[in-house]
């Protein structure tokens, strides 16, 4: 890759000429240098920080004094990014601030940037980048702030003012290739906002740029499903914004699609288990896909057939009867062992979307889609969100069993390939109202009342005591069901972890509002999907058109119900997914995407227990 920058007072960044005395204005005149390959700045840009750091460090040792700051500064930047923070920190101090002059100040500011946000810190990185930098910036610096400005506004979760940057920094773009990619981003951004969402928050008319990209993402997601219906509003689209820089390529990609890709196919199986111990299960399922099924029937022509799985030794034969009969996609099984007896298979003649995931390690049939909602991938998610909020070290406390060791296990794995941090980790007894011994093992209170014994007992007299709690936690992360949350929310108060966030999977919520009961979690995040949280989200999905008319078995099983309705309306967007990464389908279960292992995954509402109510904590955001 290739990038082209303007170079001032005719210095092209790696060259010995000095910038003392330089004016930085665009009126100057300039150089149009192209930077080679192994060029320090080009290796930064393109996100080769450890390299670029040892370049930089490597001029710096051989340049004059003005130049040895620069690449200093650069280099603490390229080292906070490659993740040795410590070295970015003590280089920098070497540095007067005060003594530099408004370019390089300009530098020092971006170098502080950089640092904050390899910490996590987008609100630090905000302030350093509170006042704007003149228009006369070098282009290539002005693209770098408004580009930690989009980072720090998406770990913040604020997908609009990401946009609002990335927008911005394309202006000071030149080369093809990053401009292509920062418009993926800006698609991405906007891609997770609803529909709903992406209406409600544009503000200024045509021409505006941001609102052009907001108004097109929002085309696409309504008529995703609809390619000639899509192709007619891209076109009255582009009469609306005549000059906007979308890339022809974007526009092109979604115009060509094809009715047939999105086509639902007319003869559908579905293999879920309407007897044995996971029945009521399957009938939610089943309800669930009946549903979206009868809402979207005047405009489709399709035939469902629905297959008993509940004897899990007869899966593989079922799989090959509804093929035999006529099957062109068949969705399920449910469970693990039925998924696996699946993929076991020696081909899978006809696509399956299976309704949970094989193991993380474990390789999958190239026709096998993978829909569920599992524990594992919430414990990850989990992970994903603690650390986006800047926290580094967990505490985990999860029930006995093994439904508590999947969650650990998922949450850990990702919590340390992140870079996290657990300093403690323990299990409690599910069946127990009383949870203090976990909880005060947790948080280390017993160390601290053995050291009052140990004072009192040496001073031989009465003291005035408080226990105290360890202090390296950053959060705490539980594994939970309602019951339990209830009690183990108060008890980590009690023993003084009141301003300790804790995280929590959607298991902690019931889905049906009980203010009473539940205002004893207030203060606990959870992630969970639309359907649910139908109060609290901008989701437009069906719930309000089909409420009256929901099962008792989807009403009882109200996610897996959901699920029900994704794994029917999702099956003609997986063409869609599989061949534009950067798309998302707005789903009852969430925000879905299909990774490049065909499984779909679910990007969460967060909420926050007020007053007993889960509260959305991104209104106005995601």
């Amino acid at each position: 890759m290739t990038i082209r920058f303007l170079v001032l007072c005719g210095l092209a960044i790696g060259l010995t000429v000095g910038l003392t005395g330089c004016t930085l204005t665009k009126d100057t005149d300039v150089t149009d240098t192209e930077i080679s390959d192994t060029d320090p700045e080009l290796l930064f840009q393109s996100g080769q920080f450890e390299n670029a750091a040892r370049s930089f460090l490597a001029y710096a040792k051989t340049t004059t004094d003005s130049q040895k700051t620069y690449y200093q500064l650069r280099a603490s930047a390229a080292l906070a990014r490659s993740g040795r923070l410590a070295e970015a920190k003590q280089l920098l101090t070497t540095i007067n601030f005060t003594a530099l002059d408004t370019f390089y100040q300009m530098i020092y500011r971006l170098t502080q940037a950089n640092i904050t946000i390899a910490e996590r810190q987008p609100t630090k990185t905000l302030t350093v980048l509170e006042t704007p930098f003149l228009d006369t910036t070098p282009e290539i610096y002005l693209s770098e702030y408004h580009d930690l400005r989009a980072e720090a506004y998406t770990l913040l979760g604020n997908r609009l003012d990401t946009t609002r940057e990335l927008v911005a920094r394309e202006t000071y773009l030149t080369d093809k290739e990053l401009i292509t990619k920062n418009q993926q981003d800006i698609w991405s951004a906007l891609a997770t906002m609803s529909e709903r969402a992406l209406q409600q928050l544009r503000s200024a008319p045509p021409p505006d740029v941001l609102s052009g990209w907001m108004e097109l993402v929002q085309i696409a997601k309504v008529h995703q499903l609809s390619p000639n219906r899509l192709k007619e509003q891209i076109f009255l689209w582009r009469e609306k914004y005549p000059n906007h820089p979308v890339g022809e390529g974007i526009l092109l990609a979604l115009s060509q699609r094809k009715q047939e890709d999105v086509a639902y196919p007319d003869h559908v199986a579905i293999l879920v288990p309407l007897s044995g111990k996971f029945s009521k299960a399957g009938e939610a399922l089943r309800d669930g896909f009946l549903a979206a099924y009868f809402t979207l029937r005047p405009n489709i022509n399709q035939s469902i057939r629905i297959y008993d799985v509940g004897d899990i030794q007869q899966v593989q034969s079922i799989y090959q009867q509804a093929v035999d009969e006529g099957a062109q996609f068949i969705v399920g099984p449910l469970t693990k062992e039925a998924v696996k007896r699946i993929n076991d298979l020696e081909e899978l003649p006809v696509p399956v979307m299976a309704l949970n995931y094989t193991s993380e390690d474990e390789a999958a049939r190239s026709n096998l889609y993978q829909f569920g909602l599992s524990p594992e991938e919430e414990a990850r998610q989990v992970a994903e969100r603690t650390w986006v909020d800047g926290h580094v070290n967990a505490a985990v406390l999860v029930p006995d069993g093994p439904w508590g060791e999947r969650i650990y296990q998922a949450f850990k794995q990702r919590w340390e390939l992140m870079g996290g941090n657990i300093v403690e980790k323990q299990s409690y007894q599910a069946t127990k109202t009383d949870f203090s011994e976990p909880i005060r093992a947790m948080l280390n209170i017993d160390d601290s009342q053995r050291r009052y014994r140990r004072i009192a007992t040496l001073l031989k007299r009465d003291i005035k005591y408080t226990s105290r709690r360890r202090q390296d936690i950053d959060f705490i992360f539980i594994a939970a069901y309602p019951r339990q949350a209830r009690q183990i929310r108060p008890q980590l108060k009690f023993y003084h972890a009141s301003r300790v966030p804790v995280y929590a999977t959607s298991h902690v919520y019931t889905g049906i509002l009980n203010q009473e009961r539940d205002r004893d979690m207030d203060g606990l995040l959870f992630g969970d999907m639309p359907w649910v949280l139908s109060g609290n989200s901008q989701h437009r999905g069906i719930r309000a058109e089909i409420d009256n008319q929901i099962s008792d078995a989807g009403n009882a099983l109200q996610r897996l119900y959901a699920l029900g309705i994704d794994a029917f309306n999702i099956i003609g967007a997986l063409n869609t997914l599989r061949n534009y990464p950067y798309e998302r389908f707005d789903g009852e279960t969430g925000s879905l995407s299909l990774d490049d292992r065909l499984r779909v995954r679910r990007q969460l509402t967060w909420v926050k227990f007020r007053s007993g109510r889960p509260v959305a904590i991104e209104q106005g955001r995601l």
